[in-house]
């Protein structure tokens, strides 16, 4: 029985995540500690007590990579590792570390750097995203609808869109759609500004191939002899390829999914993807809660 964690993106944060391990000592408030430094505010305080700060890009994006990496690392000590792993939009940054291509340390100051550019790319190009939930055939009438791009395949029939506001309430008018909790336009070419200062800063990160298994957004494909960087700073303009993802992985065997963090939308998506049988367990705080997607 194969196991993959599953590390979730922006907009799976909620108040408290992380439960016991923001209190005690360990990787988690390790990790959230460094991001504090940066952030120039206690943020597994901001955390516990839901701040609203919370819901900006600045934020979420270095409290999941804290959460979910230091969770990683508790689970790791207690015997609990991965097969194969993989994550979602941010949530790579997630999978590189535990897949050993950098250092928890350097993947939280990474995802600082992220939420950073892209949340000042995003008051420069204002907009939001959207799921539509429609057959293959039917997304280019969807993309020709407005001025809005591919921004993730994340079900067979679920696919977001992303662009401006008055894009996506064109899209909304001719299609059944959900908005969704996001802060700006993310994996579009309101991004390239942040895409290019993202893969200068990834250029300075010590790399190391991967030592488990790990399958990319951008591809979702294996990693293999790909440029880390060019992958980790290309999906910010391209789309998160997340149902081909999971498909890579169940045909290489993983029965077992085990999603690190906030686990309300990663489990969603394995429902859609997988089937109701598939054997879906929540990893965060420390607690092990095991359900059927």
């Amino acid at each position: 029985m194969k196991q993959a964690f599953l590390f979730p993106g922006q907009g799976s944060e909620v108040p408290g995540m992380g439960g016991a391990l923001l209190e005690r000592p360990g990787p988690v408030r390790d990790l959230l500690s460094r991001a504090s430094k940066a952030l120039g505010f206690d943020l597994a305080a901001a955390i516990a007590r839901g701040a609203p700060s919370l819901a900006r890009t600045e934020v979420s994006q270095p409290a999941l990579a804290a959460v979910c990496i230091g969770s990683s690392l508790e689970l790791a000590a207690g015997g609990v590792r991965p097969d194969a792993v993989c994550g979602h939009s941010v949530g790579e940054l997630a999978a590189f570390c535990v897949a050993g291509c950098l250092e928890p340390e350097e993947a939280i100051d990474c995802a600082i750097d992220r939420g950073r550019l892209m949340g000042a790319a995003a008051r420069r190009s204002p907009g939001g995203m959207c799921a539509v939930r429609v057959r293959e055939a039917e997304l280019p009438a969807v993309l020709a609808a407005a001025d809005v791009e591919l921004a993730a395949h994340n079900a067979p029939e679920e696919w977001v869109v992303t662009g401006g506001r008055a894009a996506l309430a064109a899209v909304a008018a001719r299609f059944p759609t959900v908005p969704l909790r996001v802060a700006g336009p993310w994996h579009s070419r309101a991004m390239a500004g942040a895409e290019a200062a993202f893969r200068e800063r990834l250029r300075r990160v010590c790399w190391q191939r991967p030592r488990i298994p790990l399958a990319a957004n951008a591809t979702g494909a294996w990693v293999a002899h790909e440029d880390l960087a060019d992958l980790l700073a290309g999906q910010l303009t391209h789309p998160v390829r997340w149902a081909g993802t999971l498909d890579t992985l169940a045909r290489a065997g993983v029965t077992t999914w085990r999603v690190i963090g906030p686990a309300r939308v990663l489990r969603g998506l394995c429902r859609a993807n997988l089937g109701a049988s598939a054997r879906v367990i929540a990893s965060e705080g420390g607690e092990l809660q095991e359900a059927r997607a």
